[in-house]
């Protein structure tokens, strides 16, 4: 018999839904006037200093390499490198994708990009093979995607294609961070290390772009009321990646990436009653078939004991250091 999967994974995920979905609607207020690159790095500044305090009370026990609990200088360049591509290049394109596609085409295309690299890059990287529930609901989210960019197209700029290609390319991206962190949590927690680690790799090379552009007397936008509004997301951006690391440490990349797509529903609904968009006929269709895809996606058939023994065998997890 089929069954819903709703553990604490998923939960979870749910969490970062909400999240991402008021990131997304106080990024969108301040993208028409700050830089991407500065709105990029002051994104990830509450992060930083959550983390840095957290690890500082319980002792930097995953960061010291005398400890026997070190993370190990592999996984901290995973980390980092993943922290660089998601919040470098993947921020950078959000922003530019918010100022020339507008919320609707971004939150689609950047759900859409995670949706379908979660699959891909979940197959590749972690050998989990998406089911064919999962598959179907994919689909079913892209396709609901789709309409959601179509319907957007008569409310935005003439270069709206291009926001939707910057946000497949940001989705991407954090689709990659997130099976990062689930590869390196597959022996045990290590949440704040995680976020100070990637997040590092994010604002190091953010800070050294920011300081390279003074120099050379580079203008960066950037009023009062954007960058209170870029930290205030930070700080939910925070809540956000925290729940997402606890829940692809629970339950495969696909899963999650499907679930916090439900932040376009609620993206949507933002739109409607915040910002005073129109829910079009094609929208509207779109948020339908979203939400179905992500309860599909949650479908699984109950596996026989033998089959179930088998597959648990097959999961079990590489010993650290491998």
């Amino acid at each position: 018999m089929p069954t819903l999967q709703f553990g604490r994974g998923e939960r979870w995920a749910i969490v970062s839904a909400f999240a991402y979905a008021a990131v997304g609607v106080m990024l969108r207020a301040a993208a028409p006037t700050i830089d991407p690159v500065v709105g990029s790095l002051l994104r990830q500044v509450p992060v930083l200093v959550i983390a840095v305090a957290a690890l500082a009370i319980l002792g930097w026990r995953e960061l010291r390499p005398g400890s026997p609990e070190f993370l190990g200088w592999p996984f901290i360049a995973a980390l980092a490198v993943s922290g660089a591509l998601s919040f470098v290049l993947g921020n950078i394109m959000f922003f530019e994708a918010l100022k020339s596609g507008g919320l609707g085409v971004t939150v689609g295309g950047v759900q859409a990009g995670s949706v379908l690299g979660g699959l891909w890059i979940g197959l590749l990287a972690l050998r989990e093979r998406p089911v064919r529930e999962q598959l179907f609901g994919a689909a079913l989210i892209v396709a609901g995607l789709v309409q959601i960019a179509i319907a957007q197209t008569q409310q935005v700029a003439d270069l709206w294609w291009v926001g939707l290609l910057l946000a497949l390319g940001a989705g991407t991206t954090y689709a990659l961070g997130n099976t990062v962190s689930r590869f390196v949590q597959r022996t045990r927690p290590l949440l704040f290390a995680i976020l100070l680690v990637s997040g590092l790799g994010g604002i190091v090379p953010l800070t050294g772009i920011v300081g390279v552009r003074a120099v050379i007397g580079d203008t960066m936008l950037a009023d009062t009321s954007s960058v209170l509004a870029v930290l205030a997301a930070g700080l939910v951006n925070a809540l956000a990646l925290a729940s997402l690391a606890l829940a692809v440490r629970a339950a495969p990349v696909a899963t999650v990436n499907s679930i916090s797509s439900g932040s376009i529903v609620l993206g949507f609904l933002a739109s409607v009653f915040v910002f005073g968009e129109n829910g079009s006929p094609p929208m509207i269709v779109g948020i339908t078939l979203v939400t179905g895809g992500i309860i599909v996606a949650q479908v699984r058939r109950r596996a026989r004991p033998e089959r179930a023994a088998t597959e648990a065998g097959a999961a079990t997890p590489p010993a650290a250091g491998m």
